[in-house]
Protein backbone atom coordinates (compact mmCIF):
# COMPACT_ATOMS: atom_id res chain seq x y z
CA UNK A 1 0.00 0.00 0.00
CA UNK A 2 1.33 3.42 -1.17
CA UNK A 3 -0.87 6.16 0.06
CA UNK A 4 -1.28 9.54 -0.80
CA UNK A 5 -0.27 12.23 1.75
CA UNK A 6 -3.00 13.79 4.28
CA UNK A 7 -1.77 17.64 4.47
CA UNK A 8 -3.89 19.99 7.01
CA UNK A 9 -3.00 23.52 7.15
CA UNK A 10 0.64 23.05 6.60
CA UNK A 11 0.51 20.20 9.06
CA UNK A 12 0.36 16.45 8.89
CA UNK A 13 -2.34 15.01 10.98
CA UNK A 14 -1.82 11.26 11.85
CA UNK A 15 -3.97 8.59 13.90
CA UNK A 16 -6.01 10.05 17.07
CA UNK A 17 -5.61 13.31 15.45
CA UNK A 18 -2.20 14.20 16.72
CA UNK A 19 -0.27 17.09 14.54
CA UNK A 20 3.12 15.99 13.18
CA UNK A 21 5.09 18.58 11.86
CA UNK A 22 6.27 17.66 8.02
CA UNK A 23 4.60 18.58 5.03
CA UNK A 24 4.26 15.29 3.49
CA UNK A 25 2.87 12.14 4.77
CA UNK A 26 2.50 9.06 2.87
CA UNK A 27 1.74 5.39 3.65
CA UNK A 28 3.55 2.21 2.89
CA UNK A 29 2.39 -1.42 3.97
CA UNK A 30 4.62 -4.44 4.58
CA UNK A 31 2.26 -6.95 5.79
CA UNK A 32 1.20 -5.40 9.01
CA UNK A 33 -0.98 -2.38 7.86
CA UNK A 34 -0.04 1.00 6.79
CA UNK A 35 2.95 2.86 8.34
CA UNK A 36 3.26 6.60 8.03
CA UNK A 37 6.24 8.12 6.20
CA UNK A 38 7.23 11.32 6.46
CA UNK A 39 9.19 13.31 3.27
CA UNK A 40 10.34 16.30 2.76
CA UNK A 41 8.75 18.95 0.71
CA UNK A 42 9.09 18.76 -3.10
CA UNK A 43 10.45 15.38 -2.70
CA UNK A 44 10.29 13.97 -6.28
CA UNK A 45 12.65 10.62 -6.21
CA UNK A 46 15.64 12.00 -8.21
CA UNK A 47 17.48 12.76 -4.67
CA UNK A 48 18.56 9.58 -2.63
CA UNK A 49 17.97 10.22 0.40
CA UNK A 50 18.36 8.59 4.05
CA UNK A 51 16.26 6.76 5.87
CA UNK A 52 15.58 6.41 9.70
CA UNK A 53 12.95 4.19 11.35
CA UNK A 54 11.40 5.68 14.91
CA UNK A 55 10.70 2.96 17.50
CA UNK A 56 8.67 3.53 20.01
CA UNK A 57 8.67 2.27 23.82
CA UNK A 58 6.70 -0.07 25.88
CA UNK A 59 2.90 0.72 25.60
CA UNK A 60 3.55 3.50 23.21
CA UNK A 61 1.95 3.92 19.71
CA UNK A 62 4.29 5.37 17.39
CA UNK A 63 2.36 8.58 17.42
CA UNK A 64 3.58 8.69 21.02
CA UNK A 65 7.43 8.35 20.37
CA UNK A 66 6.99 10.86 18.00
CA UNK A 67 5.27 13.07 20.41
CA UNK A 68 7.89 12.12 22.76
CA UNK A 69 11.13 12.35 19.97
CA UNK A 70 9.75 15.21 17.81
CA UNK A 71 12.10 13.74 14.95
CA UNK A 72 9.45 14.44 12.08
CA UNK A 73 10.46 18.91 12.61
CA UNK A 74 14.17 17.68 10.95
CA UNK A 75 12.66 15.96 8.16
CA UNK A 76 12.58 19.13 6.42
CA UNK A 77 15.52 20.95 7.49
CA UNK A 78 18.02 17.55 7.54
CA UNK A 79 16.47 16.13 4.19
CA UNK A 80 15.68 12.25 4.81
CA UNK A 81 12.75 10.16 5.19
CA UNK A 82 11.46 9.26 8.54
CA UNK A 83 8.89 5.71 9.05
CA UNK A 84 7.06 5.27 12.14
CA UNK A 85 6.27 0.99 12.41
CA UNK A 86 4.43 0.05 15.13
CA UNK A 87 4.54 -3.37 16.73
CA UNK A 88 1.69 -5.63 17.87
CA UNK A 89 -0.38 -5.02 21.12
CA UNK A 90 0.21 -7.71 23.83
CA UNK A 91 -2.66 -9.27 25.88
CA UNK A 92 -3.45 -6.62 27.77
CA UNK A 93 -3.34 -4.08 24.59
CA UNK A 94 0.29 -2.80 24.87
CA UNK A 95 2.25 -2.02 21.94
CA UNK A 96 5.63 -3.51 22.42
CA UNK A 97 8.92 -4.92 20.44
CA UNK A 98 10.41 -9.00 20.88
CA UNK A 99 13.50 -7.42 20.87
CA UNK A 100 15.95 -8.94 22.70
CA UNK A 101 15.44 -12.07 26.15
CA UNK A 102 14.80 -9.12 28.78
CA UNK A 103 12.06 -6.93 26.60
CA UNK A 104 9.81 -7.01 26.26
CA UNK A 105 7.77 -9.98 24.87
CA UNK A 106 5.96 -10.49 28.14
CA UNK A 107 3.26 -13.05 27.13
CA UNK A 108 5.19 -15.28 24.71
CA UNK A 109 3.86 -14.15 21.43
CA UNK A 110 7.43 -14.36 19.63
CA UNK A 111 6.51 -12.16 16.73
CA UNK A 112 9.10 -11.43 14.29
CA UNK A 113 9.92 -8.09 14.70
CA UNK A 114 13.38 -8.09 13.41
CA UNK A 115 12.23 -9.76 10.02
CA UNK A 116 9.46 -7.45 9.88
CA UNK A 117 11.40 -4.00 10.37
CA UNK A 118 13.93 -5.47 7.49
CA UNK A 119 11.05 -5.76 5.14
CA UNK A 120 9.49 -2.88 6.03
CA UNK A 121 13.11 -1.20 5.17
CA UNK A 122 13.06 -2.99 1.76
CA UNK A 123 9.42 -2.05 1.18
CA UNK A 124 10.57 1.53 1.40
CA UNK A 125 13.57 0.92 -0.43
CA UNK A 126 11.36 -0.52 -3.02
CA UNK A 127 9.06 2.65 -3.68
CA UNK A 128 11.75 5.72 -2.88
CA UNK A 129 15.05 6.42 -3.60
CA UNK A 130 16.50 5.54 -0.29
CA UNK A 131 20.78 6.57 -0.20
CA UNK A 132 21.96 2.70 0.86
CA UNK A 133 24.76 3.39 3.03
CA UNK A 134 22.18 5.47 5.13
CA UNK A 135 19.83 3.92 6.97
CA UNK A 136 19.15 4.05 10.60
CA UNK A 137 17.15 3.35 13.82
CA UNK A 138 16.58 5.58 16.28
CA UNK A 139 14.33 4.05 19.65
CA UNK A 140 13.15 4.73 22.98
CA UNK A 141 13.09 1.85 25.81
CA UNK A 142 11.70 -1.23 24.17
CA UNK A 143 12.47 0.80 20.99
CA UNK A 144 15.70 1.44 22.22
CA UNK A 145 16.03 -2.93 22.50
CA UNK A 146 14.90 -2.85 19.27
CA UNK A 147 17.17 -0.82 17.73
CA UNK A 148 20.04 -2.42 18.73
CA UNK A 149 18.73 -6.34 17.75
CA UNK A 150 18.12 -4.28 14.60
CA UNK A 151 21.71 -3.66 14.28
CA UNK A 152 22.82 -6.98 15.83
CA UNK A 153 20.48 -9.04 13.04
CA UNK A 154 20.65 -6.45 9.83
CA UNK A 155 24.55 -4.88 9.99
CA UNK A 156 24.63 -5.13 6.08
CA UNK A 157 21.68 -2.78 6.10
CA UNK A 158 21.78 -0.61 8.95
CA UNK A 159 24.36 2.19 9.38
CA UNK A 160 23.64 3.18 12.80
CA UNK A 161 21.35 3.31 15.40
CA UNK A 162 20.86 5.75 18.47
CA UNK A 163 18.98 3.87 21.60
CA UNK A 164 17.70 5.99 24.06
CA UNK A 165 17.40 3.87 27.88
CA UNK A 166 17.32 0.33 25.92
CA UNK A 167 20.20 -2.04 26.02
CA UNK A 168 21.66 -4.91 24.00
CA UNK A 169 21.85 -8.79 24.86
CA UNK A 170 23.66 -9.43 28.41
CA UNK A 171 25.13 -11.80 26.69
CA UNK A 172 27.49 -10.80 23.76
CA UNK A 173 27.55 -13.81 22.28
CA UNK A 174 23.69 -13.35 21.41
CA UNK A 175 24.16 -10.43 19.17
CA UNK A 176 26.54 -11.87 16.16
CA UNK A 177 26.92 -8.48 13.61
CA UNK A 178 28.30 -9.65 10.30
CA UNK A 179 29.41 -6.49 9.56
CA UNK A 180 30.03 -3.10 12.60
CA UNK A 181 27.81 -0.40 13.09
CA UNK A 182 27.63 2.74 14.47
CA UNK A 183 26.26 2.98 17.67
CA UNK A 184 25.06 6.01 20.20
CA UNK A 185 23.73 4.84 23.49
CA UNK A 186 21.62 7.57 25.70
CA UNK A 187 21.03 6.76 29.12
CA UNK A 188 20.19 8.32 32.29
CA UNK A 189 22.35 7.11 35.72
CA UNK A 190 18.79 7.97 37.40
CA UNK A 191 16.84 5.76 35.77
CA UNK A 192 15.02 3.18 37.76
CA UNK A 193 12.98 1.17 34.63
CA UNK A 194 16.26 0.60 32.87
CA UNK A 195 18.80 1.32 35.35
CA UNK A 196 22.01 2.45 33.98
CA UNK A 197 24.23 -0.09 35.91
CA UNK A 198 22.05 -2.78 34.76
CA UNK A 199 19.11 -5.09 35.88
CA UNK A 200 16.55 -7.37 34.78
CA UNK A 201 13.10 -7.52 33.27
CA UNK A 202 12.14 -11.07 31.52
CA UNK A 203 15.75 -11.84 31.73
CA UNK A 204 18.69 -9.42 32.96
CA UNK A 205 20.19 -6.76 30.23
CA UNK A 206 23.77 -4.93 30.54
CA UNK A 207 24.88 -1.81 32.29
CA UNK A 208 24.55 1.40 29.58
CA UNK A 209 28.58 0.91 29.78
CA UNK A 210 29.07 -2.26 29.12
CA UNK A 211 26.39 -2.12 26.02
CA UNK A 212 28.67 0.32 24.35
CA UNK A 213 31.93 -1.56 25.21
CA UNK A 214 30.37 -4.64 23.72
CA UNK A 215 29.59 -2.17 20.81
CA UNK A 216 32.84 -1.33 20.79
CA UNK A 217 34.29 -4.57 20.65
CA UNK A 218 32.20 -6.01 18.12
CA UNK A 219 33.29 -2.83 15.94
CA UNK A 220 36.93 -3.97 16.42
CA UNK A 221 37.69 -0.58 18.26
CA UNK A 222 40.25 -0.32 21.71
CA UNK A 223 38.32 -1.51 24.74
CA UNK A 224 39.14 2.33 25.38
CA UNK A 225 37.02 5.15 25.13
CA UNK A 226 37.72 8.89 25.71
CA UNK A 227 35.93 12.49 26.76
CA UNK A 228 34.19 13.55 23.40
CA UNK A 229 32.16 16.50 22.91
CA UNK A 230 29.67 17.53 25.20
CA UNK A 231 28.79 18.19 27.36
CA UNK A 232 25.27 19.20 26.34
CA UNK A 233 22.23 20.35 28.25
CA UNK A 234 19.41 17.70 26.87
CA UNK A 235 16.91 17.28 29.96
CA UNK A 236 14.79 20.05 30.23
CA UNK A 237 14.21 18.74 33.91
CA UNK A 238 17.74 18.58 35.05
CA UNK A 239 19.42 21.90 35.51
CA UNK A 240 22.86 22.50 33.61
CA UNK A 241 24.59 20.32 31.08
CA UNK A 242 23.93 17.07 32.68
CA UNK A 243 25.02 14.68 29.58
CA UNK A 244 28.78 13.68 29.15
CA UNK A 245 29.82 11.78 26.13
CA UNK A 246 32.56 9.20 25.64
CA UNK A 247 33.66 7.75 22.70
CA UNK A 248 35.42 4.49 21.32
CA UNK A 249 37.24 5.46 17.61
CA UNK A 250 40.96 4.21 18.06
CA UNK A 251 41.10 1.27 15.81
CA UNK A 252 37.66 0.58 14.90
CA UNK A 253 37.37 -1.46 11.62
CA UNK A 254 36.08 0.98 8.70
CA UNK A 255 36.29 3.74 11.18
CA UNK A 256 32.60 2.63 12.60
CA UNK A 257 32.35 4.16 16.25
CA UNK A 258 30.56 3.55 19.32
CA UNK A 259 29.83 6.78 21.83
CA UNK A 260 27.83 6.56 25.47
CA UNK A 261 26.26 9.88 26.23
CA UNK A 262 25.67 9.87 30.47
CA UNK A 263 22.89 11.76 31.48
CA UNK A 264 23.83 12.52 35.37
CA UNK A 265 20.75 13.31 37.22
CA UNK A 266 18.08 12.37 34.55
CA UNK A 267 15.56 9.46 34.53
CA UNK A 268 13.62 7.03 32.07
CA UNK A 269 11.51 9.96 30.42
CA UNK A 270 13.97 13.07 30.08
CA UNK A 271 12.60 15.96 28.86
CA UNK A 272 13.96 17.22 25.43
CA UNK A 273 11.42 19.01 24.13
CA UNK A 274 9.23 22.62 24.92
CA UNK A 275 6.78 22.96 22.33
CA UNK A 276 6.74 27.28 23.02
CA UNK A 277 3.90 29.21 23.93
CA UNK A 278 2.19 31.57 21.65
CA UNK A 279 4.83 33.10 19.13
CA UNK A 280 7.67 31.35 21.62
CA UNK A 281 9.60 29.44 19.35
CA UNK A 282 10.36 25.60 20.39
CA UNK A 283 13.00 24.41 21.98
CA UNK A 284 13.52 21.02 20.52
CA UNK A 285 17.12 19.61 22.55
CA UNK A 286 17.90 16.05 21.57
CA UNK A 287 16.31 15.44 18.11
CA UNK A 288 18.59 18.07 16.10
CA UNK A 289 21.69 16.13 17.57
CA UNK A 290 20.34 12.76 17.18
CA UNK A 291 19.85 13.04 13.49
CA UNK A 292 22.32 15.04 12.75
CA UNK A 293 24.64 12.24 14.44
CA UNK A 294 23.10 9.41 12.54
CA UNK A 295 23.15 11.17 8.58
CA UNK A 296 26.89 12.00 9.24
CA UNK A 297 27.41 7.95 10.40
CA UNK A 298 26.93 6.46 7.85
CA UNK A 299 28.23 2.62 6.02
CA UNK A 300 31.50 2.71 4.97
CA UNK A 301 31.49 2.59 0.92
CA UNK A 302 33.73 1.17 -1.44
CA UNK A 303 35.60 3.76 -3.99
CA UNK A 304 34.65 1.80 -6.69
CA UNK A 305 30.80 2.73 -5.94
CA UNK A 306 30.44 4.98 -8.29
CA UNK A 307 26.70 5.88 -8.22
CA UNK A 308 26.37 6.20 -4.81
CA UNK A 309 23.92 2.91 -4.25
CA UNK A 310 26.52 1.58 -1.17
CA UNK A 311 27.53 -1.26 -3.40
CA UNK A 312 29.96 -1.75 -6.18
CA UNK A 313 28.34 -3.77 -8.69
CA UNK A 314 27.86 -4.34 -12.56
CA UNK A 315 26.28 -0.21 -12.71
CA UNK A 316 29.23 1.16 -11.52
CA UNK A 317 31.63 -1.05 -13.43
CA UNK A 318 29.96 -0.04 -16.88
CA UNK A 319 29.66 3.36 -15.84
CA UNK A 320 33.76 3.34 -15.35
CA UNK A 321 34.20 1.45 -18.78
CA UNK A 322 31.49 4.16 -20.34
CA UNK A 323 33.88 7.13 -18.69
CA UNK A 324 37.43 4.83 -20.04
CA UNK A 325 36.55 4.67 -23.61
CA UNK A 326 35.17 7.85 -23.83
CA UNK A 327 38.68 9.52 -21.85
CA UNK A 328 35.98 11.43 -18.90
CA UNK A 329 38.95 11.49 -16.51
CA UNK A 330 36.60 13.32 -14.48
CA UNK A 331 35.76 9.40 -13.20
CA UNK A 332 37.91 7.66 -14.72
CA UNK A 333 41.51 9.41 -13.89
CA UNK A 334 42.03 7.45 -10.47
CA UNK A 335 45.89 8.51 -10.57
CA UNK A 336 45.75 11.83 -11.19
CA UNK A 337 47.42 12.27 -14.07
CA UNK A 338 45.53 14.00 -16.28
CA UNK A 339 44.70 10.64 -18.20
CA UNK A 340 42.37 7.74 -18.71
CA UNK A 341 45.37 4.96 -19.01
CA UNK A 342 45.91 0.98 -18.18
CA UNK A 343 47.20 2.40 -14.96
CA UNK A 344 43.82 3.42 -13.84
CA UNK A 345 41.56 0.79 -15.44
CA UNK A 346 43.54 -1.81 -13.44
CA UNK A 347 43.26 0.77 -10.66
CA UNK A 348 39.76 0.24 -10.48
CA UNK A 349 39.89 -3.16 -10.83
CA UNK A 350 41.55 -3.79 -8.02
CA UNK A 351 39.03 -1.82 -6.10
CA UNK A 352 36.24 -3.62 -7.57
CA UNK A 353 37.16 -7.15 -6.64
CA UNK A 354 38.12 -5.46 -3.07
CA UNK A 355 34.91 -4.75 -1.96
Amino acid sequence: MHGRAVVVAGLVWGVGGLPLRAQVMEFVDAGRGPVAVFLPTGYDGSERLPLVLGLHGYSQTAQDVEAYLNLVEQVESQRFIYALPQGFDDLVGNPFWDATDACCDFFNADPDDSGYLRGLIEVIQGQYAIDDASIHAMGYSNGGFMAFRMACDHSDLIASVVSLAGRSYLEPLDCSPAEPVHVLHLSGTADTVIAYDGGCILACYPSAPDTVLDWALFNGCDATSRPFGGPYDLDLLVPGEETTARIYDEHCVDHVIAELWTMRGTDHGPVFYDPGAGEGPADNRLAPLAVAWMLSHRKATCAADLTGDGQADSDDFFLFLDAFTSGDAGICDLDGDGDCDAADFFAYLDLFTGC
